[in-house]
């Protein structure tokens, strides 16, 4: 595509072209035979890191942002982890792919962003890092924000690295797929803020009955925990819910918490209750599952739909691999934009179960 010099330059800066990417020269990618590709990556990843407080109170920051825990550190990932480390999903790179890996990785580094203060991480999580989980409405609203604050904080990360290619490579200002998918990181955004500016309101106010959980109950504690928001696209008997593809409609936020609590395991569904009616037959049939389908349905769920997963590395390690290879499958499927079986056939058999301890 062609740009004028006197246009609005494609990375929406604002700015016209020619003074913001049109005088920008190619910088060549030179690959350091030194440096490893993986750590590469991560230095693209790091470099792109937004460190901020998204509280609306900013007035009594503290100042210094901390890496804060997604995923509760001295309750939950000291439980499931081993000797300190836990598997994640992540990439590794190969020769000329990356692939879906469980790569070990230290619990103070697992599940962390950087999108709150001290102050505010201290105050505002206290009753749930703090105190027994027993389920009240405060409990269960602070749950659904911590991974709605997560998934938002990704969601502006991601855009930005988007935008750091483009200063590297300034070409790509006028390519079509890469302008696409400036678009989609921007729509993804635009979807968040709807809800934060619901959760702010709910902060300021102390009010925790905006949000709608259903909660499920297992015997028996699991070897992993979760903690995603994403957009169902599917219910349960496969209709469809959010469509991505329609640019025009919002999409409605669903948080999945799911953890292991002495000898039980805790599942956690929720969204805003202004989503409640859409959510309605989603939450219908949940209820209507019996337990054995519940587990099911969370098997072909978690991989399909959560990033954000902790998984015990005994149990990772006791999967053949031909096991492993279907879970990554289905995982490495979630990151691509056409959906896959495990979304649109909740119910379907898995050869794994990541609820084998669970007693039914």
């Amino acid at each position: 595509m062609k740009v004028g010099r006197n246009e609005l330059c494609p990375c929406k800066s604002g700015k016209k072209y020619k003074r913001c990417h049109g005088p920008m020269q190619e910088q060549p990618v030179v690959l350091n035979p030194n440096i490893p590709l993986e750590s590469a990556l991560n230095r693209r990843i790091s470099d792109a890191k937004i460190k901020q407080c998204i509280h609306p109170d900013n007035e009594k920051c503290s100042g210094k942002i901390i890496k804060a825990h997604c995923i509760q550190n001295n309750r939950i990932l000291t439980r499931i982890g081993r000797n300190g480390e836990l598997y994640m999903v992540k990439p590794a790179p190969t020769s000329t792919r990356f692939k879906m890996k469980f790569k070990p990785i230290g619990r103070n580094v697992a599940t962390t962003f950087t999108g709150f203060c001290g102050y505010h991480d201290n105050l505002l999580f206290e009753p749930i890092e703090d105190k027994e989980y027993l389920g009240d409405e405060q409990q269960q609203f602070l749950f659904a924000y911590r991974t709605f604050a997560f998934e938002y904080h990704k969601k502006l990360e991601a855009q930005n690295a988007h935008k750091k290619v483009a200063d590297i490579k300034p070409s790509f200002i006028k390519n079509e797929q890469y302008l696409g998918l400036a678009e989609n990181y921007e729509l993804g955004v635009s979807d968040s803020l709807r809800h934060k500016e619901k959760f702010d309101e709910a902060l300021i106010n102390g009010d925790y009955s905006i949000v709608e959980t259903v909660q499920l109950v297992f015997e028996g504690a699991i070897d992993i925990a979760a903690s995603s928001g994403f957009f169902l696209e599917y219910d349960i008997n496969g209709r469809v819910l959010n469509n991505l593809s329609l640019k025009d409609e919002d999409m409605r936020l669903l948080m999945l918490n799911v953890f292991p609590k002495d000898d039980c395991t805790i599942i956690l569904f929720s969204w805003l209750i202004e989503d409640a009616e859409f959510y309605k037959g989603f939450h219908d049939q949940l209820l209507a599952l019996k337990p054995k389908e519940q587990i099911q349905m969370l098997n072909n769920l978690i991989p399909a739909y959560c990033e954000n997963v902790v998984y015990n590395p005994d149990y990772i390690d006791e999967w053949d691999d031909k096991v492993k290879n279907t879970y990554l499958e289905v995982f490495n499927a979630s990151l691509r934009w056409s959906p896959e079986p495990a979304k649109r056939l909740l119910l379907q058999k898995t050869p794994y179960d990541l609820f084998s301890s669970v007693r039914l």
